[in-house]
């Protein structure tokens, strides 16, 4: 797990209370998936430094947005923002 987000919805019928996450913006390569039921966001594959676009410079912003079960649906979006160092094997 790199890290994840967390939303509460108070609704009185326990039926609309659970929340579903997905990313919806700043993934265009698919490095990064979120569990749709607790929001824990992973790394889908490697990330490697040199092989991001240089316009990004090392960082993703991942725009992931919670949803609610209830008709019709309410929403919310937050912004992961995650840093790519370079690392240095010994």
């Amino acid at each position: 797990m790199l890290c994840g987000v967390q939303a509460t919805d108070d609704d009185l019928l326990p039926e609309y209370r659970s929340t579903v996450y997905q990313i919806v913006d700043g993934d265009a390569l698919g490095n990064f998936t979120v569990n749709s039921t607790t929001g824990q966001i992973a790394v889908a594959s490697p990330l490697d430094y040199e092989m991001l676009p240089a316009s990004l410079n090392g960082t993703y912003r991942l725009t992931v947005m919670a949803i609610d079960r209830q008709r019709p649906s309410l929403h919310d979006v937050t912004t992961v923002i995650v840093h790519v160092h370079v690392g240095v094997l010994l």
